[in-house]
């Protein structure tokens, strides 16, 4: 379904995928496809997957495996709409929202892209917080200012030209998933249990709000904004023939999956060794912590740790990114970007100045951007099925299915956590 060779044939656009590209901080030579890929798979491993799925392994069990692994397919069918629409038209997805929807609609959709953004920027905060002080026992208000400080200095950075962005975010995506891995590799694994889980079963109302959760968390909207621009190609004036438009389809089918498959083994793995923590753990990521102190020694605790705080650290440097992203595409007129980026992160630090407890403000601002999906998923859709958009690259019908089909689920499992919680 993902294969570019059934994309119907139309108009050629101008954009050349023939050689490589450095990545958006330009200091990592890669494929064009492979690195925004990657960049965008961060967003699929941050604090806020650690805290609805160690809730979830904690207090389920292997119970909803099957949800992370149906966010994770899910998430190679519309990174890649997402990635080829930026490749395709040279335009961001926030871009494309503009033109298509102006007037109302237009400030509808870039106000659900700033909450996406605001969210985004809760789980990256607090997550960040939740490590410093599990490392330093820094005071959660003190590490959210610090996190907060980090993200404004990269992005002073990138200002004046001198951030490597790509190469600090891959860094730390290594030191995720290293962590992750190793986690399981030490726990207590029921593996015909785990096995068992990949089927689909009935969820309790508790269940069903950590399912939306991990969507929420799994499939990130503000990924597909940034993904959409980080995919823009360079038009060099020449017109790239029709087979190089379909190899280049080919590179971004392999690095979507490649990026999304290692995201997806990293939920698969928070999951796992939760399971493996007694049901009181899943409280939230501190009893976690210590759990797994307890039951498998301080070092697994502390790359628990690590890992969270490069989760928050990573998920950062793209919070940045994309709020450029969404401001450019749907602003009309410039925001100074440190102003911008310092109203982001205050609704945040107001929460957690509330006393609001950080992993139920973690779980409850994914269940958020599960419920901000549909108004990213359905105008993506609209775009990469137009051929006057999408040229070459058009959406095969099956294709449009199969995104219909899993955004119809997403909604679904909205209504159900509605429903069950009535």
């Amino acid at each position: 379904m993902l294969c570019p060779m059934g994309e119907r044939v139309a108009q050629q656009p101008r954009v050349d995928d023939r050689s490589p590209e450095r990545g958006l901080g330009g200091t990592l030579g890669a494929p064009r496809t492979l690195i925004p890929a990657l960049l965008a798979a961060i967003a699929y491993v941050d604090p806020g997957n650690f805290g609805v799925n160690i809730t979830s392994g904690a207090e389920h069990g292997y119970a909803l495996v099957w949800v992370v692994v149906f966010a994770s397919c899910s998430a190679m069918v519309i990174q890649y709409l997402a990635a080829k629409l930026g490749m395709a038209s040279g335009k961001s997805l926030a871009e494309h929202s503009a033109e298509r929807f102006p007037g109302v609609g237009r400030l509808l959709l870039w106000a659900q892209a700033e909450l996406v953004v605001i969210m985004t920027d809760l789980a990256e905060v607090v997550g960040g917080a939740i490590a410093l002080k599990l490392l330093f026992g820094m005071p959660l208000m003190a590490g959210a200012v610090c996190v907060a400080l980090f993200s404004l200095v990269v992005l002073a950075l990138k200002v004046r030209g001198r951030s490597h962005f790509d190469s600090v975010v891959l860094v730390l995506l290594v030191v995720i998933i290293g962590s992750l891995l190793w986690q399981v590799l030490v726990a207590d694994v029921d593996r015909v249990a785990l096995l068992r889980s990949i089927v689909p079963g009935p969820l309790d109302s508790s269940a069903a709000l950590l399912a939306v959760g991990i969507v929420g968390a799994t499939v990130m909207p503000h990924a597909l904004h940034f993904h959409s621009a980080a995919s823009r190609g360079r038009d060099d004036g020449t017109e790239a023939s029709h087979v190089e438009r379909l190899r280049s389809g080919r590179r971004t089918v392999r690095s979507v999956v490649i990026a999304m498959t290692i995201a997806g083994a990293a939920n698969i793995s928070l999951v796992v060794f939760a399971a493996a923590l007694p049901s009181e753990a899943g409280a939230s990521i501190e009893t976690a912590y210590a759990a797994l102190a307890a039951n498998t020694g301080q070092i697994a605790a502390t790359m628990l740790a690590v890992a969270l705080l490069a989760s928050g650290l990573a998920s950062t440097l793209v919070g940045v990114q994309t709020g450029d992203v969404v401001m450019q595409g749907f602003g009309r007129r410039p925001i100074p970007p440190l102003l911008r980026r310092m109203l982001a992160v205050v609704p945040t630090l107001v929460i957690l100045g509330l006393g609001v407890e950080p992993t139920n403000a973690l779980v409850w601002s994914q269940v958020v951007l599960s419920f901000a999906l549909p108004g990213t998923l359905i105008p993506l859709l609209i775009f990469t099925r137009d051929r006057r958009i999408m040229g070459v690259l058009v959406n095969h019908r099956l294709t449009t299915a199969v995104a219909v089909l899993i955004t119809a689920v997403i909604v679904g499992l909205c209504a159900y956590l509605v429903a069950s919680s009535l």
